[in-house]
């Protein structure tokens, strides 16, 4: 322990030198010196980036009970915390912090080699009882949310340390997926086991002043509640990032945040959280600043349906939405061509996805028509259709969000009204969203799939009323037992080809049977000042990843 104090105090030392150097200016300080040391310093790289909230906490876990924020540092985690593996743009899982693995026959049991000489920020070094704990710490520090970031949580039987550099991952059953989850920082980044208590929950206190990951940057432990810092970490292992340090204000309106970025207060914004398709065609023709969009298009946009309702539980009803819907004049009109139009619920580029299936145009006359062949008529001249008494008219609930989702909803409620279907805009906060909709107070809404590595495993686990954590989702599984049967199946399931056939039936039922509408595949957008030269999208493109930022 002594030693780890030592540590502390060094990068301690390291982050109020790199602060210093900074000087809370933006880009680089071209100041020269004849002192080779001071000149390295005086040209340290400081960049100012923007999120609609503040920070609390800085574990890789975040849920109600340890922090009041919806996202705190979650989208930031891959600049902190480094995962065993991560998934490559060729698609493969590589190894991280694994340097070799393994797998048993059964499916069970995976072993790790794990990367030797990697410190943590806080000086310690990394071995296999860091990532024992991280591991085993997972279900714990989730509690009654296990399960809300894929199956894995939910089946680990153990984590064994066998020797300093080995781990010993027990599961209790097998799991296709197993790999592809050890991707994800939130919530399987390795953490220094210190950071734990006996029984394995994080130690609130220590998060909320510090990161403790193998990761190139550390929380510098300080913020006005404004603005939070952050500098490199000195231990990092792997190649020096090209920003030296960075912080991130709090700036809740996106609007505001073109407008700081226009002041020099800025200089880069990532995500469509931040970046609607508006700001981003406003920045892209003003001299001095650059975007990018990035090449994958992998994420999902769409109409998800009540199944319980007397209306939505309507086929036709669902397929006669669906073929008011012109995807193309949505990508052109209200995304200013960024993004792709979605035929099938997943991007036929994810794993297990490229999969024919029945696809819906547009084609109003159609939609018309298969309402009127199904009884539904507008017998009082009132421009909504009615069969048994019952009117085609509900409420289209959706996320307060951007100005891109707000017209989107208005748009298909103006194409549903061509169709004599009443659809009802009402917007809610997120929990007041995920309340509503548990309750089965709406008709439909617009909703996501998880994206980066969560897509498609993970969204399918969730179709499994038994163990899902979506409330659309679930839905289905409920409406259709046999898909959720198949999903059961799934999660154990150790052949291949029997993975894919699976795949195929709940996809190609999904779309016979239109049980949701897919929009549009999303791109992640960033914007930047002239002190940035260009930006590499991480794989998970959820993530904001500082040290992919390169500087002109």
């Amino acid at each position: 322990m002594k030693l780890k104090r030592i540590a502390a105090m060094l990068t301690a030392a390291v982050m109020a030198v790199s602060l210093a150097a900074c000087g809370g200016n933006t880009g680089t300080n071209t100041e020269s010196s004849q002192n080779p040391k001071e000149n390295a310093e005086a040209q340290a790289v400081h960049l100012n980036l923007a999120e609609s909230w503040g920070f609390e906490y800085f574990y890789t876990i975040l849920t109600p009970e340890v922090s009041s924020s919806s996202y705190d540092i979650t989208y930031y985690l891959t600049s902190f915390y480094d995962t065993l593996f991560e998934y490559n743009s060729e698609g493969e899982v590589v190894g991280v912090l694994a340097e070799d693995w393994s797998m048993s026959e059964d499916g069970k049991t995976y072993t790790f080699q794990i990367k030797q000489g990697v410190k943590f920020s806080d000086g310690s070094d990394l071995t296999a009882e860091d990532v024992a704990k991280s591991i085993l710490a997972v279900p714990v520090n989730l509690g009654q949310y296990n399960g809300s970031y894929g199956r894995l949580s939910t089946i680990i039987e153990d984590a064994v340390a066998t020797d300093e550099y080995t781990v010993e991952l027990h599961l209790t059953q097998p799991y296709y997926n197993t790999l592809r989850e050890l991707c994800l920082a939130n919530p399987f980044g390795i953490v220094s086991s210190e950071q734990f208590n006996e029984d394995l929950t994080a130690k609130q206190e220590s998060f909320r002043s510090a990161t403790y990951g193998t990761g190139p940057y550390m929380y510098a432990g300080d913020n006005d509640g404004q603005t939070w810092n952050f500098v490199r970490n000195p231990n990092y292992w792997g190649e020096a990032p090209e920003v030296d340090s960075f912080s991130i204000k709090y700036i809740p309106d996106n609007d505001a945040k073109i407008l700081a970025m226009q002041n020099g207060e800025v200089d880069f914004l990532s995500g469509i959280k931040n970046v609607s398709a508006e700001s981003y065609a406003q920045m892209e023709q003003t001299d001095g600043y650059g975007a990018q969009v990035d090449e994958k298009s992998l994420q999902t946009y769409y109409v998800g349906y009540n199944l319980s309702s007397e209306i939505f539980g309507d086929q036709v009803v669902r397929e006669a939405i669906s073929s008011a819907i012109d995807k193309d004049a949505v990508v052109d009109n209200i995304y200013g061509g960024l993004f792709d139009k979605a035929d099938a619920f997943f991007s036929r580029d994810l794993p297990y996805c490229d999969v024919e299936q029945t696809v819906y145009g547009f084609d109003l006359d159609h939609a018309n028509q298969i309402l009127d062949e199904a009884g539904y008529v507008d017998t009082d001249g009132d421009g909504i259709r009615e069969k048994d008494g019952v009117k085609l008219s509900a409420a289209f609930l959706y996320q307060t969000g951007t100005a891109s989702d707000d017209n989107m909803v208005v748009y298909i409620c103006d194409q549903a009204s061509k169709i004599g279907i009443e659809l009802t805009p009402q917007s809610a906060q997120m929990m007041d969203w995920y309340a509503m909709i548990q309750s089965g107070d709406y008709g439909l809404t617009i909703f996501k799939t998880q994206g980066g590595y969560y897509d498609p495993a993970m969204v399918i686990t969730n179709i499994n009323p038994s163990t899902s954590m979506d409330p659309i989702l679930m839905q289905i599984g409920a409406s259709q037992p046999e898909l959720a049967a198949l999903v059961d199946e799934l999660d154990s399931a150790t052949d291949e080809a029997r993975i894919q056939e699976i795949y195929n039936t709940i996809l190609t039922t999904m779309a016979d049977q239109c049980l949701t509408t897919p929009l549009i595949y999303t791109r992640q957008l960033a914007i930047y000042s002239d002190a940035v030269a260009s930006y590499t999208f991480p794989t998970d493109a959820s993530f904001t990843s500082v040290q992919n930022i390169h500087l002109n």
